[in-house]
């Protein structure tokens, strides 16, 4: 299996420190190249700190980094009004590996549901590290109201669905 991750949970993920656990995650993890240019070469021009630590995890290996080859996929997704072209190619990729997008934004999750991109959110991989025994329940927790503390955005109904997996 693998997972191609978004800008969103790179960043909100990074700004927690949990980087160096998803090496520890048995998937193979892919940054498109759009998400690359996005979180690591615009960041660094604004100075987030977060963009040098993704470049760092990049670097030792944790995540590859690549291009969508359906460029007319693409294309057409990043046409949808509402689609950023960088949440485009993580479908197109996901789709093209078949793999599990790793996005936050609505947006995204619903394009990701019409084209059957299976896709799941930041979530998705604290419950992940959680179940693994990477994270006790306790951390996953302080972890997420972490994130949002950083702001990260989810729903009320969201963050609801999450403590109920962590507990399960």
């Amino acid at each position: 299996m693998m997972l191609v991750l978004d800008s969103t949970p790179l960043i909100y993920l990074a700004k927690t420190n949990l980087l160096e656990l998803l090496e520890k995650l048995p998937e193979k993890k892919i940054v498109p190249h759009l998400v690359y240019e996005e979180v690591i070469v615009g960041g660094k021009k604004r100075g987030a700190a977060d963009a040098f630590l993704v470049e760092k995890a990049i670097d030792r290996g944790i995540f590859e980094v690549r291009s969508a080859k359906n460029k007319k996929f693409l294309w057409t997704l990043a046409r949808i009004p509402g689609m950023h072209e960088a949440d485009a190619e993580v479908l197109a990729l996901a789709r093209e590996l078949k793999a599990t997008a790793i996005v936050d934004e609505d947006k995204a999750r619903s394009v990701a549901d019409v084209n059957d991109v299976p896709n799941r959110g930041s979530g998705y991989l604290l419950l992940r590290l959680s179940k693994i025994g990477l994270l006790t329940r306790g951390e996953a927790k302080a972890k997420l109201d972490e994130m949002i503390k950083a702001g990260w955005r989810c729903s009320t109904e969201v963050y609801s669905e999450i403590l109920k997996s962590l507990m399960r």
